[in-house]
């Protein structure tokens, strides 16, 4: 399918039978509980800048799903069904990812992530809770974004932008932090066991605890 615009639609992953969505315009559309496992869309927009509204993808299956070049801004992903999801090189400035799994569970207590979003704009986006657990989740803009309580042990989160983020509000223990800017993270106040980092950040962390690098 390629360059059809659609308007305030309850839509399905049967509106999609190639299983590619491209060039095409969402507005005001409800995606909520469709299946849309192992769809592709590709230079797609789901928001509508006049009335500043997007999609809802709430409870929607998401599993193995691509979103690639897309205007994924102020989308609700609230409770989505995630395993496997990809977002590379997309906008996705406040988007609601609250109560979404990219979990699958192998036990009581046993589970594996699986996600890659790559390159994207998160700035303000909520990830409240969230776990992302050694996913590919390097090259994004994590401005403003809400992290309180997310997980993000042993991800690549190599070459982010990071401003006015609480770091100490999440987990990020394991995680490859090479190539992003550290200065407001505070050593102090987060846990730092595993991370990755290279030689030049060091000295951003160390000033932070009052040293001077020679």
């Amino acid at each position: 399918m390629k360059q059809r615009e659609f308007y305030q639609q309850n839509l399905s992953g049967d509106a999609f039978p190639d299983g590619i969505a491209e060039y095409c315009q969402f507005y005001h559309c409800d995606f909520s509980r469709a299946d849309l496992s192992e769809i592709q869309f590709i230079h797609c927009k789901f928001y509508d800048e006049r009335s500043s509204e997007s999609c809802s993808f709430y409870r929607a299956k998401l599993t193995d799903a691509s979103f690639k070049h897309c205007d994924l801004t102020m989308a609700d992903f609230r409770h989505i069904n995630a395993l496997g999801l990809e977002i590379h090189d997309s906008k996705v400035q406040g988007a609601d990812f609250r109560g979404a799994s990219f979990m699958n569970m192998i036990g009581h207590n046993s589970y594996f992530c699986s996600a890659s979003l790559i390159r994207n704009n998160f700035s303000y986006a909520n990830f409240e809770d969230v776990v992302l657990e050694q996913c590919e989740l390097s090259g994004n803009r994590w401005s403003e974004v809400n992290v309180l309580g997310a997980k993000f042990c042993g991800s690549d989160l190599s070459d982010g932008e990071f401003h006015h983020m609480d770091w100490a509000s999440a987990n990020f223990t394991h995680c490859n932090l090479t190539g992003c800017d550290l200065s407001q993270l505070d050593p102090r106040r987060v846990d730092l066991t595993g991370v990755q980092i290279s030689h030049e950040q060091q000295s951003q962390l160390l000033e932070q605890l009052g040293l001077i690098i020679l």
